[in-house]
C-alpha cells in the first residue's frame, strides 16, 4: 500500500473541497485514479496552444500610498484577456477621501492626474464626512443606495454576511444603484484622454468594489481576474479593519451585550470582503440580464460604440 492510499484508509474520509466528505468504499478507487489523473493534467498542459498565455490576465495595478486613505488604486498595468493593459493614471479606486493631506491631494492631481471624483456613498454619509475639496477635480455624488436600512441582530449567527450579500444584490437590482453606476460611466465616457477618474465609498470594498468589477467587466476582463482586484482589499484594508473590530467590541460590551464568537464574526464578515459577496452581485446580475454583458447592455445602457469608446480610452492596443 502507498504512502497516499495509507494515509486516505487512517483518516477514514476524505473531505472535499466543497465540504462534502466521501466514503471509505470510493477510496480505493481514488487512489488508483490518482496517478491517471495527474498524466492526464501533464498531458493536457503539454498540448495547451502556445497562444494560451495571452488569454491568462496578468500585470499588477499600483496601491497608491496615501495618509488619508488607505485601499487607493490604480488600476492602469492590469492586462485584459485579450493582452490589452489598462493605461496608467486613468482608472482610480479609492476608500473616503474626507482625510486626505495637502500632499495626498497634490499627489492625486499631479501624479495621477485625477480629475473627477465619484463619490458613491450616501447622502447621509456625504454630509457626515465629505470629501476634501480639491482643487480642479469635479466632484460628482452617485449614491448607490438612499439609506441603509437597520443593522440586524449580530447575535444570530450569519447575520453579518446576510446583511453583505443583501446589499450586492440590492446594488445591482435597485434602479437607484443602476442610476449609480450608470453616472460613473458617464464620467468615464466624457472624461479627457489624459486624466483619472476616481471612484469610491467608505471602505472602498463593496460599492467600489462593484464598480469596478463593472468597468473591468466593460474593458474585457475575466471574472478570476476582477475576483483577485476585489479581494485586494482584504490586504490593504488589514490595519482599518483591525482597528474597526476593536471599537466595534468595545461599542458591543457598553451596551452591556455579550461578546460572543458570533458576534465577532458578524463584525469581521462586515468589515471584509468575500468571494461570495462578489458572487452575489454576479448571480444578481446572471438571474436579471442572463450575462455580465446584457447588463452592460440593458442594466447601465451602454451601447456597443460606447463600449469601444472605452476600451479606446482606457486600454493600451493588444501586441
Amino acid at each position: 500500500m502507498n504512502k497516499r492510499l495509507s494515509t486516505l484508509v487512517t483518516a477514514l474520509l476524505l473531505t472535499t473541497t466543497l465540504g462534502w466528505q466521501q466514503p471509505l468504499s470510493t477510496l480505493t478507487a481514488a487512489a488508483k485514479t490518482t496517478q491517471t489523473t495527474k498524466t492526464t493534467k501533464a498531458t493536457k498542459k503539454a498540448k495547451a496552444p502556445k497562444h494560451a498565455k495571452a488569454k491568462t490576465v496578468a500585470g499588477k495595478s499600483t496601491h497608491i500610498k496615501l495618509q488619508g486613505a488607505s485601499n487607493a488604486r490604480d488600476l492602469g498595468g492590469y492586462i485584459n484577456q485579450n493582452g490589452q493593459k489598462i493605461k496608467v493614471h486613468r482608472l482610480i479606486r479609492s476608500n473616503g477621501l474626507s482625510t486626505l493631506s495637502k500632499s495626498d491631494q497634490q499627489k492625486l492631481v499631479k501624479t495621477y492626474h485625477v480629475a473627477t471624483d465619484v463619490d458613491l456613498r450616501t447622502v447621509v454619509e456625504q454630509q457626515k464626512s465629505p470629501d476634501v475639496k480639491i482643487k480642479g477635480v469635479k466632484l460628482v455624488k452617485a449614491n448607490v443606495f438612499k439609506a441603509f436600512p437597520a443593522f440586524p441582530d449580530f447575535s444570530k449567527k450569519n447575520a453579518g454576511d446576510k446583511m453583505m450579500k443583501k446589499s450586492y444584490h440590492d446594488a445591482i437590482t435597485t434602479a437607484q444603484g443602476r442610476k449609480a453606476y450608470k453616472s460613473l460611466f458617464h464620467q468615464l465616457l466624457k472624461n479627457p484622454k489624459n486624466k483619472a477618474v476616481l471612484w469610491h465609498c467608505s471602505a472602498g470594498k463593496d460599492r467600489a468594489g462593484m464598480g469596478t468589477a463593472l468597468v473591468l467587466s466593460a474593458l474585457n476582463f475575466n471574472r478570476k481576474a476582477i475576483t483577485t482586484d476585489y479581494l485586494k482589499s482584504n490586504t490593504y484594508l488589514a490595519k482599518t479593519n483591525a482597528e474597526n473590530l476593536q471599537k466595534q467590541e468595545a461599542g458591543w460590551k457598553a451596551q452591556g451585550k455579550a461578546l460572543t464568537p458570533t458576534v465577532i464574526a458578524n463584525f469581521k464578515d462586515q468589515n471584509g470582503v468575500k468571494k461570495s459577496y462578489i458572487d452575489t452581485m454576479y448571480k444578481a446580475i446572471n438571474t436579471k440580464y442572463g450575462s455580465m454583458d446584457n447588463f452592460l447592455h440593458k442594466g447601465l445602457g451602454l451601447s456597443n460604440t460606447q463600449l469601444k469608446q472605452l476600451r479606446a480610452n482606457y486600454l493600451t492596443p493588444a501586441k
